[in-house]
Formats: C-alpha cells, structure tokens, sequence
C-alpha cells in the first residue's frame, strides 16, 4: 500500500472532483500526475482526462449488479466497468487496512475548519 499524495484542509462536504481539479490547475502543488501511458481509476463521479480513467457512464458498474444477473457480463464497455469496479474495491480496502490500523479515522468528528 503506497500513497502518493495526500490533501488536508478541505471540509467534508466538499466533492472530490472539486478537490482533485484544484491540484490538477495549480502546478506548484506538486500533484504527481501519472506517467504518459499510465492512469488514475476514478470513479464515476470524475470525468476522463488525460492519464485519469473513469468508468463508462450508464453502463452497470458495481460488482452486485454483475453478481445479480448471475455474473453475466455483456459486452466490452460492461466487462470494463466490471473490472474497474474490481481494481475500485481494492483501494476501498487499503481505506480499511488504514481505518482498522488507526481507529481515530473512523471516528473523527466533524469541526468547522477555524477551529481545526
């Protein structure tokens, strides 16, 4: 498990793409954008960019959709967002590792950012 950028400061009610544009614009953040070739997942509430992959949109996504309809997956843009979703839930759990290695995580409670 490797992080390679981490953004604090942010309140919580603020949505991520929003977050992610804003070190995309400003190069002197440092983000550390993915060699030419190579991408980011993100996840569907992201648009495609240049080394930034989300999945297709209106095309079932979610692994329990495939596992509903007996693991049938139809055609090619269903078999990407399936495997998409696949590599998704492995990040979603080196979230967990994290939460369960420092607990504060999970129960952090909410500040307005002045008081943080």
């Amino acid at each position: 498990m490797l992080f390679t950028y981490v953004v604090m400061g942010w309140e919580g009610a603020v949505h991520d793409s929003r977050v992610l544009t804003t070190q995309l614009e400003d190069p002197n953040l440092g983000f550390p954008h993915p060699p030419l070739g190579k991408y980011y997942l993100v996840d569907s509430g992201y648009s495609n960019k240049l080394g930034y992959l989300a999945p297709f949109p209106n095309i079932p996504y979610h692994l329990r959709d495939a596992r509903r309809r007996g693991g049938q997956i139809n055609g090619p843009t269903e078999l990407f967002n399936y495997r998409h979703a696949s590599l998704r839930n492995c990040i979603e759990r080196c979230f967990g590792v994290l939460k369960a290695r420092f607990p504060i995580l999970r129960l952090m409670t909410s500040f307005f950012l002045v008081r943080q």
